[in-house]
């Protein structure tokens, strides 16, 4: 347990040196929870809950509550800094001033530490140099670690350490943290790295004020953060620099509803979504109990070998299977396509028609889906006692009754979970439009949208394959995914815990 503590305080320590305050807080406090709880007797019986609380923390608890907060900000690829970085940036903004140039030279020093060498290229005699300063190679520097202060010092004056030719500097991937750590010479001159071999005299343009503004020190003009927009602007209402995440409330809920672009494809998307989840239910479900029941036919020969044959669907891998189906109803060379037109003299737009692609999409998945659905059948038929039929076949019943009067009430009420975890899953299919379609054909006036995209496909075109991949929408739109998932399980765990309560 010592050894465990030190590694979390570790790695703890670690993520703090590196800027991430809150995730040290948490390892803090996760290491903290698991010494009491392996050390203290009283906490005895959470020895081994603690593992499992804690994965169910890290991987359902965390993602839920960083996708329900980034749906609440403005956060795409317009606004990915943050405002301290977008304060950062505009710090490091600067301008030549000045016609002096600086050929430098670098003093490594036996501390690992570097010694910074100016001479005016005008007068070689006019010398100057930094404290020692830390550099780490290929690393960007950090302004709070800067301005260093150089001093001059006479032309003959010796500088200890080893002198680092240009060549040395790039070697060792110096040149970065070299050119953004700024140095400042006496009279309160900045200068920076303005080539492979020379400093230069430098003027910040902009300079931050209490209130929050920055003022261009060229200019005059005052630019203020607008955090409604997420960005900076002037008093005319014109934007500068890089946007920055700022808290958005509910606007990326409301623009669901609202904005043109997004309601019409959003609403017609859920309803194909919708229609998809349940045709795939009610096909799959159809699928496998017909095939069920036929297979349970004990005259029937060849049971065991058309059950096995029925199941190779499920075996094969399911993207395997996809990529196949794909290439088999290809609008132009698929055999399915090549086989319509010689039996029927006609061959669909599986590709470029709306409603061919969507029936495509429903056939492909109750091919993937009824094998499950037939095993599930299979094993609650085999529950239901032969003597039923029996007595049914005496008062004069057929199949077809049998079927709807008998097997379809006793199989369907244990058999209703599984139906809805089974629309959950085709509510959430990703894999089966990403492959087959991805979305296509292209949906008129949509934007990004396609006609057979559903919603978690549709999240991820605006998240990851949008120009401006809003991820601030895309998680809005996964929020509420979350919710009528989540809705969904409810209902499902509330029905099953009243059947056995009424069992019972």
């Amino acid at each position: 347990m010592a050894l465990a503590a030190l590694a979390g305080l570790y790695l703890s320590f670690v993520a703090y040196q590196s800027g991430g305050d809150l995730v040290a807080l948490a390892l803090l406090l996760v290491t903290g929870l698991g010494v009491f709880v392996y050390l203290n007797p009283r906490a005895e019986s959470y020895r081994y809950l603690f593992p499992g609380l804690l994965a169910f923390a890290l991987f359902v608890i965390f993602p839920i509550c960083l996708v329900v907060y980034i749906s609440l900000t403005k956060y795409s690829a317009n606004h990915l800094l943050g405002l301290p970085d977008v304060l950062l940036r505009f710090r490091a903004e600067v301008t030549v001033s000045g016609s002096d140039t600086f050929n430098f030279v670098l003093h490594r020093q036996d501390d690992g530490k570097f010694v910074l060498e100016l001479k005016n290229e005008k007068n070689p005699e006019e010398r100057f140099v930094s404290e020692p300063i830390g550099l780490i190679p290929g690393h960007d520097g950090s302004f709070s670690e800067g301005p260093y202060r150089l001093t001059q010092i006479s032309p003959k004056e010796q500088i200890p350490g080893t002198v680092l030719t240009p060549a040395d500097v790039a070697r060792e991937r110096l040149y970065q943290p070299l050119r953004n750590v700024p140095f400042k010479l006496p009279g309160n001159m900045l200068v920076g790295k303005g080539d492979l071999e020379h400093f230069v005299v430098e003027k910040r343009v902009w300079k931050a004020n209490p209130d929050g503004s920055l003022t261009n020190q060229i200019d005059g003009s005052v630019i203020r953060p607008d955090f409604h927009e997420g960005r900076f602007v002037d008093q005319n209402g014109e934007q500068f620099g890089p946007g920055f995440r700022a808290f958005a409330g509910l606007d990326n809920y409301i623009r669901i509803i609202t904005d043109p672009r997004i309601q019409g494809p959003f609403f017609r998307i859920f309803l194909w979504t919708l229609t998809f989840s349940i045709c795939s239910v009610l096909g799959t479900f159809t699928a496998g109990i017909l095939l069920a029941v036929i297979l349970q036919w004990r005259e029937l020969r060849f049971r065991k070998l058309y059950r096995t044959l029925l199941i190779l669907p499920y075996a094969v891998p399911g993207i395997l299977s996809i990529l196949i189906l794909r290439g088999l109803f290809s609008q132009e060379f698929g055999a399915v396509n090549q086989l319509l037109k010689t039996v029927l003299g006609f061959a669909p737009a599986w590709e470029t028609d709306p409603w061919a692609a969507r029936a495509m999409i429903l056939l492909i998945n109750v091919w993937l889906g009824y094998p499950y659905m037939m095993l599930i059948c299979t094993g609650m038929l085999q529950s239901i006692p032969a003597t039923i039929y029996e007595s049914a076949a005496i008062d004069g019943s057929n199949p077809v009754l049998n079927f709807f009067y008998l097997t379809l009430p006793l199989v369907l009420p244990p058999l209703f979970p599984v139906l809805v975890a089974s629309f959950a899953f085709s509510f959430n299919n990703f894999a089966l439009i990403y492959l087959l379609t991805a979305g296509q054909p292209r949906m008129p006036g949509g934007g990004i949208a396609g006609e057979t995209d559903i919603l978690v496909t549709y999240t991820y075109n605006l998240a990851f394959r949008d120009a401006g991949a809003n991820y601030g929408l895309a998680s809005a739109i996964a929020t509420l995914l979350f919710f009528i998932v989540g809705t969904l399980s409810w209902i499902n765990l509330r029905f099953t815990l009243k059947r056995y309560a009424v069992g019972r």
